[in-house]
């Protein structure tokens, strides 16, 4: 979760840098701001996502059309919103002295360039980015949620789960999926049983902070034979796929390991930083690791068994199809 909250500092940090810094060096500070959000997977994700959203809108003529001399009205959406505002400030990156001229025609009572950069920023940036960082924020309260989850099982929930699964063994991933989506029913998310077939085929977990907001979480199970890294590069994968479908910037991948072995799983954050996560083609997949295989006492334990996962063995093509 870390990194989400460094990820909307960050993203803040570059507003406040764009508000302050006035009209002469507006586009220039525009343009960093773009190549930032372009360049980081989990914001490019985002804004490609609106680009592609409502298309029967047409950024650049509601701009003309409800934008003028003293005048503006935005779309009935907040993504609508979004994607006005993300043309406009790729507009201003590129043209100078064109975001303070928009501030001045909302604003004409005010001569001053820099105050018409100012209402610009206010006006648009700044709910751009607050729409970016609730975003962000959404992928935390699902590790929240996955972290306690993880937690639920390691502590209380490992001794019943595995007697089910070694009493029926065909069907242990099941057990597993249906025990993570009661969970998330229990917390809260409203359509934890929901399946809406995707152009990929059916996620494990496809359920919804809100009506209209997917998540997407597959799970695997691994240990070491028949759930091979092969089986856990398909789950990575179909959450990829999955999240293109529903236009999501993130997917989680829920790894139940049911060997004796420790799973180190590869990550493109820092080391410390949990979960592991991998950037996939702008998808950021989350890789949660839950131990189901219950253990000895830690003094009967002995030397932990490490198997070491590289990110190539997660993306592997072959193994993935």
């Amino acid at each position: 979760m870390k990194f989400q909250r460094d990820l909307q500092v960050r993203l803040q940090e570059r507003y406040r840098r764009l508000y302050k810094s006035g009209a002469r060096l507006y586009h220039n500070e525009a343009s960093y701001l773009v190549e930032y959000v372009r360049s980081t997977p989990a914001l490019r994700s985002l804004v490609d996502n609106l680009e592609r959203s409502e298309p029967d809108l047409d950024a650049a003529s509601w701009v003309t059309d409800h934008f003028g001399w003293n005048n503006a009205e935005w779309p009935e959406s907040e993504v609508g919103r979004a994607k006005v505002a993300w043309h406009l400030l790729r507009q201003w990156a590129e043209q100078a002295n064109a975001a303070a001229m928009f501030g001045h025609q909302l604003h004409p009572s005010d001569r001053s360039i820099d105050a018409g950069a100012r209402v610009a920023s206010e006006t648009v940036v700044e709910p751009l980015t607050e729409y970016l960082q609730e975003r962000i924020g959404e992928a935390s309260d699902v590790l929240y949620l996955l972290e306690r989850y993880v937690r639920r099982v390691e502590w209380f929930e490992q001794d019943r789960l595995w007697t089910a699964y070694e009493a029926d063994t065909a069907h242990g991933e099941a057990i597993y999926d249906k025990d993570l989506r009661r969970f998330l029913f229990d917390q809260g998310i409203d359509y934890p049983f929901s399946q809406p077939r995707s152009a990929s085929g059916e996620a494990d977990v496809v359920a919804s902070l809100d009506e209209d907001d997917p998540l997407v979480c597959e799970m695997k199970l691994y240990d070491g034979e028949k759930y091979s890294k092969a089986y856990l590069a398909k789950g990575v994968h179909q959450a990829v796929g999955y999240a293109r479908d529903y236009g999501k910037s993130s997917g989680y991948l829920v790894i139940v390991n049911l060997s004796k072995k420790h799973l180190r799983l590869p990550s493109d954050g820092e080391t410390n930083e949990w979960p592991p996560r991998i950037d996939v083609g702008g998808i950021t997949v989350f890789l949660v690791q839950v131990r189901g295989l219950p253990q000895p006492s830690a003094s009967a334990r002995g030397k932990a068994e490490v198997v070491a996962l590289s990110k190539d063995d997660l993306l592997s093509s072959s193994e993935a199809s």
